[in-house]
């Protein structure tokens, strides 16, 4: 069965969202751990970082049975650091995973 094109999109608004809010998070987990508040930057961050693993492996065509909880992750860690491009990647992913064609692809 042939990759939809939905679910390499959805892929790409995972990855895009992921690898921003991770770069976003880490710098400013690192620079304000001095004060102990950058370990919760630290964590948003490893949740992005593989919100963008599990994009990289949808955009290269592998079933993922996990991507929407992915979109969700990136969706919620977007809102909490208040992070406007990472939720819109993640948006973008999880309106794209509700399509019909890209379920009946991940389901098998």
């Amino acid at each position: 069965m042939e990759v939809p094109a939905e679910y390499k999109n959805a892929g790409l608004g995972n990855l895009i969202g992921g690898a921003f809010g991770a770069i976003s998070q880490l710098l400013l987990g690192l620079s304000l751990l001095i004060i102990c508040v950058g370990v919760i930057n630290l964590g948003l961050a490893a949740a992005h970082a593989w919100q963008a693993y599990v994009g990289w492996q949808m955009f290269n065509g592998e079933r993922v049975q996990n991507g929407k909880t992915a979109a969700i992750v990136g969706l919620v860690g977007s809102v909490l650091s208040f992070n406007p491009i990472s939720l819109a990647g993640s948006g973008f992913a999880f309106m794209m995973l509700g399509k019909p064609e890209v379920q009946g692809y991940v389901e098998g």
